[in-house]
């Protein structure tokens, strides 16, 4: 007796009708493509991506990062974005203040000479009026400085030590002339 014949199966909407894989195993090339020059932007994309391919038996050529990733910017040498201004500013509030404090200790070695006396009073007077107007000038510069740049650190010191350094001078300089008359 022979067997009852079925009626055939139709396939399966979820299931592939053919397989998908080939029945021999696919060569891969051992070298990577040379590409001529110029055209190292233009990657064809490969047919079966592979985790990990295989090693070059050869010299490798790269193409520049420039071309292959044209969206990426490479970083250029960093110019100086800092503030002129402000730097200036410091070192001027910076150079009056050492300025002050070289004279506040050298003052006891020049008193002890003769005529030492008459001597710092004028080098005093002198340096007085003139770092009053350095302090003003780096507290004027820092002022300017401050609302141009967003770098602002040495800027936001230059103020403090001018405003400071001027608002010290104004009222030694208004103690001692009050003293004077009284």
């Amino acid at each position: 007796m022979s067997e009852p014949q079925q009626p055939p199966v139709p396939p399966a909407a979820h299931l592939p009708a053919a397989p998908q894989y080939p029945a021999a195993p696919q060569q891969y090339p051992t070298a990577p493509p040379q590409f001529p020059a110029g055209v190292g932007s233009q990657i064809p994309p490969t047919a079966h991506p592979t985790a990990y391919p295989a090693p070059a038996s050869g010299p490798q050529a790269y193409a520049p990062a420039g071309s292959v990733f044209p969206a990426h910017v490479a970083p250029s040498s960093p110019a100086r974005t800092g503030n002129p201004l402000g730097a200036a500013a410091f070192v001027i509030a910076v150079a009056t203040l050492a300025a002050n404090l070289l004279t506040s200790v050298a003052r006891p070695f020049v008193y002890s000479g003769d005529g030492g006396f008459e001597f710092m009073l004028a080098l005093d007077n002198g340096i007085g009026i003139l770092s009053f107007f350095a302090y003003v000038v780096a507290l004027v510069l820092g002022l300017i400085a401050v609302r141009r740049s967003p770098s602002r650190l040495l800027t936001g010191i230059a103020i403090g030590v001018a405003g400071a350094g001027a608002i010290g001078l104004a009222f030694t300089g208004l103690t001692i002339g009050l003293f004077q008359y009284l």
